[in-house]
């Protein structure tokens, strides 16, 4: 009778363990809602335009929808299209156009996202020669609503 107990025991305490650890919630979940950018960083920090991306890209309000469907506001643009995330990799597909931006997912949480992807960028070397480079650049963003 003893040893019955104690495999209901042990059956109890692995199906609450196991419940606990389905309620932790996936990056497909937390990313759902709206976002609002804080913070811009650039790498490399100075370039003719990097002034310009850190203004426009302050603006920056994403709104990620189960459906997987995304709609970004900057500045007085927006664009709309469709995403999908594993882990730390985020790809979004803006309509128009032809490459994808391929992101990093720094930081997901129920408050704070932050992720990385690379683009070209127009500068000028040393001697003034136009050219473009290609800049990190890293969003910093806010959960401003869930989405319903």
């Amino acid at each position: 009778m003893r040893s019955l107990v104690n495999i209901s025991a042990v059956v109890c305490l692995v199906l609450s363990m196991t419940t606990l650890v389905s309620c932790k919630k996936t990056n497909e979940d937390l990313i759902v809602g709206t976002w609002k950018c804080t913070s811009v960083s650039l790498n490399p920090q100075n370039f003719i335009e990097s002034q310009r991306y850190i203004e426009e890209l302050s603006t920056a309000k994403f709104l990620f929808t189960d459906e997987k469907y995304v709609a970004i506001a900057i500045g007085n643009e927006r664009s709309y299209g469709n995403y999908s995330i594993d882990g730390d990799k985020l790809v979004i597909i803006i309509m128009g156009k032809e490459d994808p931006v391929v992101a990093k997912v720094n930081l997901l949480d129920s408050k704070r996202f932050s992720f990385t992807y690379s683009q070209k960028a127009y500068d000028e070397d040393d001697e003034g020669h136009s050219r473009y480079i290609t800049v990190a650049v890293t969003l910093n963003l806010d959960k401003i609503e869930d989405a319903h």
